[in-house]
């Protein structure tokens, strides 16, 4: 999973209460509110080799760019009055990712 989250939450609860999330194993949405999404189908597709993540601060949404593909706003409405961080999720001992700053 990737996405963003609120920098302080409860570790001993479930990760998808808090944040706004791409499920890159199914291409599904996961978040807390103000959505509450829990494996919601997406126009989004499985990532191959590189997944971008666009916060607009001004217009308050999220989107995900798979494989040099805009796929649009996945969230709107975040609330930018909390502090925010990038996260990513990994399931497999052997996962990994490499973070790139973008220009």
């Amino acid at each position: 999973m990737i996405g963003i989250a609120p920098i302080i939450f409860d570790i001993n609860t479930s990760i998808y209460n808090y944040g706004w999330y791409y499920y890159c194993y199914n291409s599904s949405l996961y978040s807390g509110p103000p959505h509450n999404y829990v494996n919601k189908e997406t126009n989004l597709n499985i990532v191959q080799d590189e997944i971008k993540i666009i916060m607009n601060l001004k217009d308050k949404t999220l989107k995900f760019i798979i494989d040099n593909v805009d796929k649009g706003e996945s969230y709107s409405n975040i609330p930018i009055d909390i502090p925010l961080a990038p996260v990513v999720l990994l399931y497999n001992t052997d996962d990994s990712i490499e973070i790139l700053e973008s220009n």
